[in-house]
């Protein structure tokens, strides 16, 4: 597939690099040339210095002959204007990054698609959406939702006391617990490994599964016995994603506090979040995070702009004794230091959750969602089984999946069921299937 990237930013870059290692035709359009120097230096693909919105320019991109333009500069106006001349010029699918709320509002009267926009995200929703699932689950290291929010993909370190370790799977008293949920990977001195049925967990794997929302709270629940609940979240960061944040979670038991350091952001924010405390000041402020009392019954969740502040605002909240903290990063060199030094307990990324949100356009209609995973290798993808599908009418128990996979869940209708191996598959079923990173390209022959 030949896919035009308009936007050579951090997002454009971390797009271009997924779209080149699964051998798609890419090129890439920004003003900056050092931008594009860098990105050649690494990527096998092309690139076009100019106006991503100047029709000379997508002409010299050959954008007639892209199957799909993916507009992520930092000015959403100019994102929308590039999609829209691309629709003019035949391309079939186009996507556009916005920042603006109001243009994926469901209830507006401005509808992008009119516009042949195709996909239009916002990629702090997005990322505020992934940050929610993690705090709805204590404990969970990643959490994604999947199935339109019907499911849950969450990961977890095995703790000390957790009733799991030390006996294989199929031998496991909660049987009826385990039968609610299924386990997808796990990692044990770096190394990934596929659950199966004579799998015994030991203490510090990391462990993921999926299942709906309620059987993956009661699973972490019952099987993370020391991991206690917290009541309350301190978000530091009054932009667009932690004002989302704070919003998402206004609608739950949560006790939420919003800190901001900009005094006139901040009045912004008291306005939109009635129900929620808001605060001028910064988390660095000792003095401040001492007043406001951060304990163990506190989730802390910084996501300003700044990655260092972040970072450092973490580790105060840590000392003070913060039940867990939630640093937003987006520079993606820093994630394996955080990892080794352990400086935060989780670390999000809203150019992740942006890529997340649109690569599965880029496999066909058959795949619905596609969510790369943070903490593993690995994707898990959302598919819709078409009526001309070999697996149809068979059981999961028959079907021959490329090894490396494994398959989760079946969602038909209003129904959602655990893939177990009597299930019959039909026509128009949505599967939810976890692939190794060198199985996924076998996955996408099956389906795209």
């Amino acid at each position: 597939m030949r896919i035009l990237i308009l936007g050579a930013g951090t997002s454009g870059r971390m797009l271009a690099a997924r779209l080149c290692a699964d051998q798609h035709d890419v090129v890439l359009i920004d003003r900056n040339p050092l931008a594009l120097e860098q990105v050649e230096a690494t990527q096998d693909l092309l690139t076009v210095q100019g106006d991503v919105a100047d029709p000379r320019i997508l002409e010299q991109a050959g954008i007639k002959k892209c199957d799909m333009v993916v507009a992520v500069t930092d000015q959403e106006s100019v994102n929308v204007l590039a999609c829209s001349l691309a629709h003019i010029a035949g391309v079939p699918r186009n996507i556009a990054r916005v920042s603006n709320p109001s243009y994926t509002d469901p209830g507006s009267a401005f509808n992008l698609n009119q516009l042949g926009i195709d996909l239009v995200i916002n990629q702090q929703q997005e990322c505020a959406r992934d940050l929610f699932n993690i705090l709805r689950i204590p404990g969970a290291q990643e959490a994604v939702d999947l199935l339109d929010g019907r499911v849950i993909c969450a990961g977890f370190l095995m703790p000390t006391d957790s009733p799991l370790l030390f006996t294989p799977l199929k031998s496991s008293p909660h049987h009826d617990l385990l039968s609610t949920i299924r386990f997808i990977a796990y990692t044990r001195g770096g190394k990934l490994r596929i659950p199966r049925g004579d799998t015994q967990f030991q203490i510090g794997d990391l462990v993921y599964m999926v299942g709906q929302p309620e059987a993956v709270e009661k699973f972490m629940h019952t099987m993370l016995p020391s991991e206690t609940d917290y009541t309350r979240v301190v978000i530091a960061g009054g932009g667009e994603l932690g004002l989302q944040l704070a919003g998402l979670l206004a609608k739950t038991h949560l006790d939420v506090t919003l800190l901001e350091e900009n005094a006139e952001r901040a009045d912004y924010c008291a306005e939109a979040l009635s129900a929620s405390l808001v605060i001028n000041g910064s988390a660095l402020n000792h003095d401040l995070m001492e007043e406001m009392g951060i304990n163990k019954n506190t989730a802390f969740v910084a996501v300003t702009g700044d990655d260092e502040n972040n970072i450092m605002s973490c580790l105060v909240a840590e000392k003070m004794g913060a039940h867990f903290t939630i640093a937003r990063v987006d520079k993606k060199n820093y994630q394996p230091i955080i990892d080794s030094l352990s400086l935060v307990d989780r670390v999000v990324s809203p150019h992740t959750s942006l890529i997340n949100a649109i690569y599965h356009f880029v496999r066909g209609s058959s795949v619905q969602g596609d969510r790369v995973l943070q903490r593993i290798p690995g994707e898990v993808m959302e598919i819709l089984l078409e009526a001309d599908h070999p697996w149809v009418d068979q059981a999961i128990i028959d079907v021959k999946l490329p090894r490396g996979c494994i398959l989760t869940t079946v969602l038909r209708g209003d129904q959602l069921r655990v893939a177990t191996g009597p299930v019959i598959l039909k026509a128009g079923d949505r599967i939810l299937l976890y692939g190794l990173p060198k199985y996924i390209r076998k996955l996408d022959e099956l389906f795209t």
